[in-house]
């Protein structure tokens, strides 16, 4: 048996590329032959928001992985698809998560499948968080040329049937990002990241985007009843947007004491301590589909604050093991002081640490061999 997945990896950086090597070494434990062709090229730079694509993790070299593909080059696409071919694998995972990628990855699933190579498309999102112009068109034009798709979350399953209603398509859960470690004991946490020892922490993790709703938390957090409270805001990541937007916010709500900034790309090494210095993890975004945070959040059994948005709710049960609230600053409020006046922590640890095998990378790996064999 011999598979390939095209998606971006290492050295690119981001929870795509994490998740794509997950995926890629489930395969190699099963005695699969695996191998990833990634992106030399995967956005132009003015295309980019953040300060630079690429990370230096160490480890990730041993990797099968081959960076030939460019994105906006189609003569790339013409040889990568040619080096798919010749190597005549049983199947191949084509990674989607934006229209950009359409054009791109439509052309070389053509191409396999006029050699009868099978192709199923690994979708993480249907509708981009920012739209673009022609979107729907581009996204068609990559689903009606695969054979299959999996989705991991049943938000995501619903825009796909959108577009594609005749298309077959499989839901399977995104599972945990077991990739940073065990857990770390919370003091030694705040100790590394020189926090204070008596504050309780929630944690906003990943790249500061609109539509995850970063300023909401803001609103929220300068609710009175938090203020009086020693609970502080760490926000942990690299800005794509103009980061004054939300300084200025702080300022005006005179939050400048309760909020801590790590604007910065958080390298693997570091994930565990941001997480196990937290109480509570915060996504209270404005859209969403699933979300490779909560797979994090929940690997060190920290529970997420999430909004009734897209497949966030798929994965957490309300007050048992997070919250589920609509897009309101109240709400949020009164999650984050029912989690602490009622002394939660334990409880809810002990819900997550029950549902973690439901959330494994076995299971995925099964989901995509299903599909294929279902499309042999």
């Amino acid at each position: 048996m011999k598979v390939i997945i095209v998606s971006p990896a290492y050295p690119l950086r981001g929870g795509i590329a994490e998740s794509t090597e997950l995926l890629y070494k489930e395969y190699i434990k099963k005695g699969i032959d695996c191998q990833i062709i990634s992106y030399k090229l995967q956005y132009p730079s003015f295309l980019f928001p953040g300060k630079k694509q690429t990370t230096d993790n160490p480890g990730k070299e041993k990797l099968n992985i081959i960076s030939s593909l460019n994105s906006i080059n189609p003569i790339s696409w013409y040889y990568v698809s040619n080096d798919i071919v010749l190597k005549k694998p049983d199947y191949v995972i084509l990674r989607y998560w934006h229209p950009f990628f359409a054009p791109c990855l439509g052309f070389i699933a053509s191409r396999l499948k006029k050699n009868k190579i099978i192709t199923l498309a690994w979708v993480d999102n249907i509708v981009p968080h920012e739209n673009i112009f022609l979107q729907k068109k581009f996204t068609k034009y990559f689903l009606n040329r695969i054979d299959s798709a999996l989705v991991m979350s049943k938000s995501v399953k619903n825009d796909f049937l959108k577009i594609v209603p005749t298309k077959k398509v499989v839901y399977s859960p995104h599972p945990i990002y077991n990739n940073f470690g065990p857990i770390i004991n919370q003091n030694e946490s705040k100790v590394f990241l020189n926090l204070d020892l008596s504050t309780k922490y929630i944690l906003f993790f990943g790249f500061i985007r609109k539509y995850k709703g970063l300023d909401l938390l803001l609103d929220a957090f300068a609710d009175l009843r938090i203020r009086k409270k020693r609970i502080k805001l760490i926000i942990a990541g690299e800005f794509y947007e103009k980061k004054s937007i939300y300084l200025n916010k702080i300022n005006n709500l005179k939050l400048s004491s309760s909020v801590l900034i790590f604007d910065q790309y958080i390298n693997n090494n570091e994930v565990a301590h941001y997480f196990c210095a937290s109480d509570l993890i915060a996504q209270p975004y404005l859209s969403a589909t699933q979300s490779g945070v909560s797979m994090i959040a929940f690997h060190f059994l920290r529970p997420v604050l999430v909004t009734k948005k897209g497949g966030l709710s798929e994965y957490v049960s309300h007050r048992k093991d997070g919250y589920i609230v609509d897009v309101n600053a109240k709400e949020i409020s009164d999650a984050i002081l029912d989690y602490f006046d009622n002394n939660r922590k334990d409880s809810f640890s002990k819900e997550l640490s029950n549902k973690l095998d439901f959330f494994s990378w076995k299971k995925l790996l099964g989901a995509f061999e299903k599909l294929y064999l279902s499309d042999k």
